[in-house]
């Protein structure tokens, strides 16, 4: 991941976010338009992979940075399964 400005980080996010995908004018605005005290780091892992379509974006407060980052649908999926016990 590399550290970016907050303006690239906007001109990522709405370069590559889709509005299907929640990514909106008005998400920008409630989450991420106003600066936070005290202030956070922004830093970007662009697509590594043309599968890679879905945008992420993780809120760390406890480490004051905002992290944005492109998975594949296949891999988002998973991120909701639970794991099996074994039998």
């Amino acid at each position: 991941m590399q550290d970016v400005s907050k303006a690239q980080f906007e001109a990522i996010y709405f370069e590559y976010g889709r509005e299907a995908g929640g990514w909106t004018r008005a998400y920008w605005d409630s989450f991420y338009a106003n600066d936070r005290t005290p202030p956070m780091k922004y830093r970007v892992e662009l697509p590594q992979r043309a599968d890679q379509t879905r945008m992420m974006i993780v809120d760390d407060f406890a480490v004051r940075e905002y992290r944005l980052f492109f998975m594949s649908e296949e891999a988002e999926e998973r991120l909701f399964d639970f794991p099996t016990m074994p039998a």
